[in-house]
């Protein structure tokens, strides 16, 4: 049964059972239903035309009346509201058609189908830019009805005047923004699409280039080609620990790359970070993190790591007039970077196996804590080099002479990653030692770099390193291996020095080689402990027991060195 059926059915009043307040209410709406039945009638009668004028004077909305029976269906009554919200009084608005409110940003359409509305003595709804008395403008919807007169003939107009001004301001921020965000939508496709072709064009160029200069140049014309990029640099990550400043360059307004110093240690740059984290970064130009000190002419920079297999070359950093970046545009730069990367690691590759050029890098790591450097502490010493050997085992000897000569307890040699002290035999005053260190010495972040030890100093205060490596990249890996163990470690120097030819290199490498673990140890103690020398500074019986073997043992594992090292002299096989 509906509402409807029951009132017309006599109900005073309908109840629905599905309200939780049912048997709360009811008594307050069977009561209100009795009193209506009851006075109800009395009640309206007393509802005078006084009351309601007075209502609608106090009503919120505009309120005004047009008589259609006057020239022109001037206003015949406003309300308070009407007044206050259009700024004008009574005495001036009554008398007037209410155009009055148009101005020059009025819309001409929407007045016309107001009018033709009135015309035809129908209702209506518009909205109109209006101006207030003080020559302001704000929205107004106006809602306009016909009343007619006992003979159904239409005499006035009311209209419902609403101030909309904010919801009108509001839909028109909201429709500005969604254009915004379709347009950045649309260039940031236009972008994604540049970019997947962008990879194309650059493998292309790194098939060409014929240098790791050449390529850097080419990757950044690419980039700048594309059409959505501005700007592009190459920055290297080599020896230089502080900085990173641009090597290739390409684009529009790139004047601020003039002198243009990033500091690595700079957490707010993003070319910094992506130095730092080897992934890529992106960020907006003009919030104070950006080349801070630098007048960048974009709105958004992507910085991408140039990286192959764990080794860092460098950093592409481009600029775009695009606000924001998404993951789909990172993406695909990730990829272009390792492509980069990989193609520098070829050409460095390449450079290193025809040149002889190599670096020498001396290198301080103050750090206390190193087992060498506890070791010359508790000597009160300082150690030398004398040479180093790796085993089979993965272990690393170190020979170092102590200056003055000393011997240590055993208490001074129980440190971490240090495996055993041995004395070695030696004619002279001076003692000769054999440090054997576990995997994560210094000596195995050396090799693992792909350098060559070729001295080392230690005393209390830390160790230097002078260390040959193949270049810049390699050199710059191990300065930051080494700052893994030992925060402080600095680059002091870097010399470029001429290796020995090729073939020379190649005859100690076919050397070392055929050797066996024990044949090298054999011919390494020999010479160091001056077997050598004549007179002998040290016996044959010394050094086997230095080894931990018989003598006849030890002169076998000897006279064998000789021999492969000899034939390999002569040029034959050894046997």
């Amino acid at each position: 049964l509906s509402a409807a059926t029951a009132r017309d059915a006599g109900a005073a009043d309908v109840v629905p059972v599905v309200d939780s307040n049912l048997f709360e209410r009811l008594p307050e709406r069977v009561e209100s239903a009795v009193a209506w039945r009851r006075r109800g009638a009395a009640a309206a009668s007393k509802i005078t035309e006084d009351l309601k004028e007075q209502a609608i004077d106090e009503a919120p909305v505009g309120i005004t009346v047009a008589d259609c029976s006057l020239p022109d269906r001037p206003l015949v009554y406003v309300n308070e509201a009407f007044e206050t919200m259009t700024g004008y009084s009574a005495d001036a608005a009554l008398g007037r058609n209410c155009r009055y409110l148009q101005g020059p940003n009025t819309d001409p359409e929407r007045v016309a189908a107001l009018r033709r509305a009135i015309e035809a003595e129908e209702s209506a709804s518009v909205e109109l830019l209006n101006y207030r008395a003080n020559g302001e403008t704000f929205w107004n919807r106006v809602d306009v009805a016909p009343l007619s007169g006992p003979d159904g003939e239409v005499t006035h107009y009311v209209g419902f005047q609403t101030d909309i001004t904010e919801r009108v301001r509001a839909e028109a921020a909201a429709e500005r923004y969604a254009a915004r965000v379709d347009e950045e939508r649309a260039r940031l496709q236009t972008l994604v699409e540049h970019i997947e072709g962008l990879l194309a064009d650059v493998t292309s160029a790194l098939v060409r280039a014929e240098s790791r200069q050449e390529l850097e140049a080419a990757v950044c014309d690419r980039v700048t080609a594309a059409g959505s990029f501005d700007c592009a640099w190459v920055g290297h990550c080599d020896l230089s620990p502080a900085v990173i400043v641009p090597n290739e360059r390409a684009g529009t307004d790139t004047e601020f790359l003039d002198g243009l110093e990033i500091s690595r240690s700079n957490p707010d740059d993003p070319t910094a970070r992506a130095a730092e984290t080897r992934a890529v970064q992106s960020a907006a130009v003009g919030d104070g993190s950006v080349h801070a000190e630098t007048l960048v002419p974009f709105d958004s920079v992507i910085a991408v790591p140039l990286v192959h297999s764990g080794t860092l070359y460098g950093v592409l950093t481009v600029y775009t007039d695009v606000a924001e970046l998404d993951d789909q545009v990172r993406v695909v730069f990730g990829t272009l970077g390792r492509a980069v990367g990989a193609a520098i690691d070829a050409f460095e590759s390449r450079r290193s196996l025809l040149s002889d050029e190599r670096l020498e890098l001396e290198l301080d790591v103050r750090d206390e804590t190193q087992p060498l450097v506890r070791l010359a502490v508790a000597g009160d010493c300082e150690l030398s080099y004398r040479g180093s050997a790796q085993h089979d085992d993965g272990t690393v000897s170190l020979f170092v002479s102590t200056h003055p000569a000393t011997e240590f307890e055993e208490a001074d040699t129980d440190l971490d990653g240090l495996r055993s002290v041995d004395v070695l035999p030696r004619g002279d005053d001076a003692e000769l030692y054999e440090l054997t260190f576990d995997d994560g010495s210094l000596l195995h972040l050396v090799a693992d770099a792909g350098g060559r030890l070729v001295d080392l100093e230690v005393d209390r205060l830390g160790c230097r390193l002078t260390v040959i490596i193949s270049d810049r990249v390699a050199g710059r890996a191990l300065l930051d291996d080494l700052q893994t163990v030992a925060a402080n470690a600095e680059l002091r120097s870097v010399t470029n020095r001429s290796e020995p030819p090729e073939a020379r290199r190649e005859f100690v490498a076919s050397v070392t080689d055929d050797f066996t673990d024990r044949q090298q140890s054999a011919l390494q103690l020999a010479y160091l402990g001056g077997y050598f020398e004549w007179p002998h500074a040290v016996t044959g019986e010394e050094l086997a027991e230095t080894m931990g073997v018989s003598r006849a043992t030890f002169h076998q594992h000897l006279h064998a060195a000789e021999r492969k090292l000899i034939s390999r002299f002569f040029d034959s096989d050894p046997y």
